[in-house]
């Protein structure tokens, strides 16, 4: 606490004078006596008693109440806990009015009564000088103002303790402050206001936990327990750590709770809050960072859940695969990298979100991410956001009460969320989820907790969540589409899959699919024809892996029992490859196909079954080529 002793009274007399000694310059009351004047403050009060209006004093007391709910008891308590040095407590906002003042008695009233210590009053530094409240809020400290430090000569007879109050994230609410007799001047009420000031603090931090999530502070810290992971508090400090992180750290627990997280990690809490924000990966002595936001009502970062994962170094040789991988068949190196990193991630309890266009296989990632992670005993429940209205959506979701709404089920429903308790919940194109459901599921994934349709008691599922959207997710956060800090919980890990286009095992896929298709089917597997694969190559497939699994089962169909999958067998978009455009000089794909047809002919020297054997075609797909094109 700053304590600004009262100085000789000549130093105030030569100050107010304009005279003052070079000894007395080096006095630190004159440094804030010199701020207030140049602020216009005078030493002999203001012109005019400076305040508010009652109706303003009131919207001040009402949002300063609501937002520091404990503010009324706590300066009650204190004016009670000073009754017998007849001290009086006071509450100012962050512009330093006084809204709300008790106690006081005798001559210690007069006095305070006197020095306008009163609500509605204003005791900043520009209008009152040096003073407990207002110097509190310019230095951003609590101080101790005796006697004739204050700067307002009908002031020296009070001694005043003040302390500022910040929200969780530093700033100011509200100056709490104890005035009375100078002859009363007591040490203790230092660390009484000290201790009330702090305590506010505390009720002002664990109510945004209250706001943030069910069960508060307690069910943040549960949802950590079990894993290497920190709980750092705005604007930086650690308040819980798992033995096993801090085990990692090299520290034990209680070394590092309550230190700043830049003493511990060494990361400052804005370097931790951009990583969370933009997803960039934190390294920090063989360490892997994964910081999770968790919002306030306002949007802000109130804390950073921060998971710690060995890190693995990047020359290193790739694991095995779980099994579970194997259903996402090639050897493109972008999806391999994809599923290296998978694996990692489904160990961790991080949600997923996965960004890939329609059709590459999201949902076969996310169920393979399911069964190489701890919840693989669990169900995997999907649901496509965008199949559905918001009304069915919410109900398919949350699930609903016995009869809630017209056509309900008699039984009611336990929906996706209650289904997946124990396992995983899978949300494809979570783009398309309605605003109003994206607050609901918000709050779901802080705590836990939700409410069936036409039900008031809360339900509990515990749950991991793998997010996926073909649409791009930051653009609808800035055109305000996608709600930012529901955007932050469920970036957790970001994977994406490469588009078929952009893959360099199209052909390696495509007999891994047609072996798939022919053992559903209990048929011969047949072989691909040379134009087929440079087709499959050529192809653009705007619809990914859905749409060569399509277009080869059409070929399957066509073909004839043990017959490679000739061209003619494909779908026609797929068989003409795209903006090809037939001339005089063949050069779309019929031209193309007769001229290698009459190729395989002089090459063979009008052998058929070498002819055929050359084209990778069936005698009798030759014959129809051959007739095709004239050359029969």
């Amino acid at each position: 606490m700053l304590k600004l002793i009262e100085p000789e009274p000549q130093v105030w007399e030569r100050f107010v004078s304009g005279v003052v000694e070079a000894e007395a310059r080096s006095h630190s009351i004159l440094r804030r006596w010199s701020r207030a004047v140049a602020l216009g403050a005078k030493a002999a009060g203001p012109a005019h008693s400076e305040g508010v209006t009652d109706a303003e004093l009131r919207s001040r007391r009402e949002s300063l109440t609501e937002r520091c709910v404990d503010a009324v008891q706590l300066v009650s308590r204190l004016a009670t806990e000073t009754s017998a040095s007849a001290f009086r407590a006071v509450l100012s906002d962050a512009e330093g009015v006084v809204v709300l003042a008790r106690g006081g008695a005798g001559a210690s009233l007069h006095s305070a009564d006197t020095s306008r210590l009163v609500e509605g009053a204003s005791w900043a530094e520009r209008t009152r000088g040096t003073n407990a409240i207002g110097t509190a809020i310019a230095e951003g400290e609590p101080v101790a103002v005796v006697g004739r430090a204050h700067l307002e000569e009908r002031n020296h007879g009070l001694v005043c303790y003040a302390a500022p109050i910040r929200d969780p994230f530093g700033e100011l609410v509200a100056v709490l402050d104890v005035s009375g007799a100078v002859t009363q001047a007591d040490p203790l009420l230092e660390a009484l206001v000290l201790a009330s000031a702090h305590a506010a603090e505390q009720s002002l931090r664990l109510r945004s936990y209250e706001e943030m999530l069910m069960g508060g502070r307690r069910s943040l810290e549960a949802q950590l327990s079990g894993f290497p992971s920190l709980l750092v508090e705005a604007p930086g400090v650690v308040r819980q750590v798992s033995a096993d992180a801090a085990a990692r750290l090299g520290q034990s627990p209680s070394s590092v709770m309550g230190r700043p997280v830049e003493k511990v990690l060494p990361l400052s809490w804005t370097a931790l809050v951009e990583a969370a924000l933009s997803g960039k990966q934190c390294r920090v002595s063989g360490m892997r960072l994964h910081p999770v936001p968790h919002f306030d009502a306002r949007g802000r970062p109130l804390a950073l859940a921060v998971f710690l994962e060995r890190d693995v170094p990047r020359a290193r040789v790739a694991e095995p695969l779980p099994s579970s991988f194997d259903r996402l068949v090639g050897s493109d190196p972008v999806l391999q990298e994809t599923k290296q990193r998978a694996a990692r991630v489904a160990r961790s309890p991080l949600p997923v979100l996965l960004l890939a266009e329609t059709g590459t296989g999201k949902e076969l990632l996310a169920r393979a991410i399911h069964d190489a992670s701890g919840t693989a005993s669990g169900p995997f429940l999907a649901i496509n956001c965008g199949a559905m209205p918001a009304g069915l959506l919410e109900a398919e979701l949350f699930g609903y009460a016995p009869g809630a709404f017209t056509g309900a089920l008699a039984a009611g429903s336990k929906g996706k969320l209650g289904a997946a308790d124990g396992g995983t919940l899978f949300l494809d194109e979570i783009g398309e989820m309605p605003e109003q459901l994206q607050a609901l599921l918000l709050r779901v994934l802080d705590d836990g907790h939700y409410f069936r349709l036409g039900e008031t008691r809360p339900r509990e599922s515990r749950f991991r969540l793998i997010s996926a959207t073909c649409r791009d997710l930051p653009a609808l956060v800035e055109a305000g589409k996608f709600r930012r800090d529901l955007y932050y919980r469920i970036r957790g890990a970001v994977l994406s899959l490469p588009p078929l286009r952009r893959r360099t095992d199209k052909v390696e896929l495509s007999r891994a699919l047609v072996e798939n298709i022919a053992q559903a089917q209990r048929g011969e597997v047949p072989p691909l024809s040379p134009e087929t694969e440079r087709l499959i190559e050529a192809h653009t497939w705007p619809g990914n892996v859905r749409e060569l699994k399509s277009a080869l089962a059409h070929a399957f169909a066509l073909a004839g029992e043990g017959e490679p999958l000739a061209p003619e067998h494909l779908p026609g978009d797929v068989a003409e490859p795209s903006g090809a455009a037939e001339t005089n000089e063949g050069g779309g794909r019929k031209a193309a196909e007769a001229r290698a047809l009459k190729d395989a002919m002089a090459a063979a020297s009008g052998n058929l079954s070498e002819a055929a054997r050359r084209l990778g075609v069936a005698r009798s797909t030759l014959y129809r080529m051959l007739s095709r094109h004239g050359l029969a």
